[in-house]
C-alpha cells in the first residue's frame, strides 16, 4: 500500500499547514493594511478609486510613503508565500524528517 503523505496523520504535512495557513492568513491581513492605509492618507493609486465628490480635491497618486511601504510589504509576501506553499506540497512529497522539516517551515515563518 502506498505511504500517504498529505494526511493529518503525517507531522509534517500537519506542520506545512499550520505555517502554510498563517503565512496566507498575515497576507491577508497585509491587504487589509493597504486598504487602511490608502484611505486614512486619501493616496489612491487609480481615479476611478476616489469617490466622484472629492475627485475635484483629491489627486490620485503612487507616491506616498506609508502608503507605498505597506504595498511593497505585501508584495513580498505575494512573491514569498506562494512558491512556500507550491514548494512545501513537494517537499512533503520526499518524506523528510520531521524536525528538520518543522525547522524549515519555522524559518521561513
Amino acid at each position: 500500500m502506498p505511504t500517504l503523505y498529505y494526511t493529518l496523520n503525517n507531522t509534517v504535512f500537519r506542520n506545512f499547514l499550520f505555517y502554510a495557513v498563517a503565512s496566507i492568513l498575515k497576507m491577508m491581513i497585509i491587504s487589509l493594511l493597504t486598504i487602511r492605509q490608502r484611505f486614512q492618507k486619501n493616496a489612491f493609486a487609480n481615479p476611478e478609486d476616489i469617490e466622484p465628490e472629492k475627485r475635484k480635491t483629491i489627486q490620485a497618486t503612487t507616491s506616498d510613503s506609508d502608503v507605498e511601504r505597506v504595498r511593497r510589504n505585501h508584495l513580498n509576501d505575494i512573491e514569498n508565500i506562494i512558491p512556500f506553499v507550491l514548494i512545501g506540497f513537494c517537499y512533503i512529497a520526499c518524506n523528510p524528517n520531521a524536525t528538520l522539516a518543522l525547522w524549515h517551515f519555522r524559518i521561513f515563518f
